[in-house]
């Protein structure tokens, strides 16, 4: 298959600060192909880190996952438009209308992501919410409606990458988090593969965070990921990290 892609690569910005982030997508810029914005950061910073992202011209994931009544979703993704993410994440279980309300809201340039099922949650964990077909059949369901409202792909487990990119085609979006170097903690991930094994499976996009962010050499982390290399991975706690090396 050869070197993965710096396009492949979606990094989450998963940080307290516009500081911190503005400083990662610099250190990165041309080197990941999209920087994701979760709840976290834009809720703290969002139009601050947003337009230093725009200034830097990097493509944006605008990770909000909106879930509400097809009108306030819709207005929801209209007042985010004027940013032009790259991506922009809607739950799928919202329903068809729902998802097909923020397609028509968002900016051309944006490709609407139907978000199936979260990667924290197991196999048990989805069967007590009451999906009482599983992951499989869930995920199944979920994507069905995505496709039938328009959007552009889906962001699922790299365990559903195989059957959703059989789904999707060729050209569709399967955007992996949940997406784990060897060598690394799973943290909160309960689904989680690869980045080779994920795209051999069909992602067309991986999305990685901490094992970047939190990263003795976040560098020779990136490198190993696109050389398909492995290399250990180490939490680096020191005081001194953000003098030294760059962010923490």
């Amino acid at each position: 298959m050869g070197g993965l892609k710096p396009d492949q690569i979606i990094l989450a910005l998963d940080v307290d600060t516009s500081e911190e982030a503005l400083s990662w997508a610099k250190r990165f810029r041309g080197k990941i192909g999209t920087f994701k914005i979760g709840l976290q950061l834009y809720l703290r910073s969002g139009v601050e880190v947003l337009s230093g992202l725009q200034k830097l011209e990097v493509p944006i994931f605008l990770d909000l996952k909106f879930h509400d009544i097809p009108n306030t979703v819709g207005q929801a993704v209209r007042a985010v438009a004027p940013w032009k993410p790259r991506f922009l994440t809607v739950h799928a279980s919202g329903g068809e209308e729902m998802m097909a309300a923020a397609v028509s809201h968002a900016a051309k340039e944006t490709h609407v992501l139907g978000v199936t099922l979260l990667t924290s949650l197991s196999e048990e964990a989805v069967r007590a919410v009451g999906w009482h077909s599983g992951v499989d059949g869930a995920v199944r369901n979920l994507s069905t409606l995505a496709k039938k409202a328009g959007l552009a792909g889906v962001v699922c487990s790299p365990h559903e990458a195989k059957s959703e990119r059989l789904v999707w085609g060729e050209k569709g979006e399967v955007v992996t988090p949940g997406v784990r170097p060897k060598g690394s903690k799973e943290d909160d991930q309960a689904r989680s593969k690869t980045p080779r094994e994920a795209l051999l499976d069909g992602a067309s996009r991986i999305v990685l965070g901490r094992p970047i962010l939190k990263a003795a050499n976040p560098e020779a982390v990136l490198e190993s990921i696109l050389a398909e290399e492995s290399i250990p991975i180490h939490e680096n706690k020191k005081s001194d990290h953000i003098e030294k090396r760059g962010p923490k």
